[in-house]
């Protein structure tokens, strides 16, 4: 619950301003969740949230999904990437906006990503992306 809570989080400060924590709240309700202003508030914390003047923007990705990230594995110009259920979405896509040299793209499952190398060095360029 919490992690489609996150999800949900990041889809709409990416889709709309979004100023407040009580608007967040609000919105979240609409979405069919639960949450009161200091989950929402533990939540921004953990996303790594920032707040500007045009309301609640993602702030480095690698704050949003490094603590997602249970172990990486190369194989070849391969890396697998595991995450807790229902993660999976939110790691590769922060890894595909960070438009990193060497990453082709990702494929995302519901806890195992697979990022496609075009160099191995890139491994390591993704290990220290992800804090892994």
């Amino acid at each position: 619950m919490k992690e489609e809570r996150q999800r949900a989080i990041l889809e709409l400060v990416r889709d709309r301003p979004v100023q407040t924590q009580q608007e967040l709240a609000r919105a979240l309700t609409e979405r069919g969740f639960t949450a009161t202003q200091a989950t929402v508030s533990r939540d921004i914390q953990e996303l790594g949230l920032v707040r500007t003047g045009s309301g609640y923007q993602p702030g480095s990705p690698v704050s949003a999904v490094s603590e997602l990230v249970i172990s990486m594995t190369q194989v070849e110009f391969v890396v697998v990437i595991r995450t807790p259920p229902g993660t999976a979405n939110l790691v590769a896509r922060a890894i595909d906006e960070s438009e990193m040299a060497g990453v082709a793209g990702t494929l995302a499952g519901d806890d195992t990503i697979l990022a496609v190398l075009s160099d191995r060095q890139a491994a390591e360029r993704l290990r220290s992306f992800l804090g892994a």
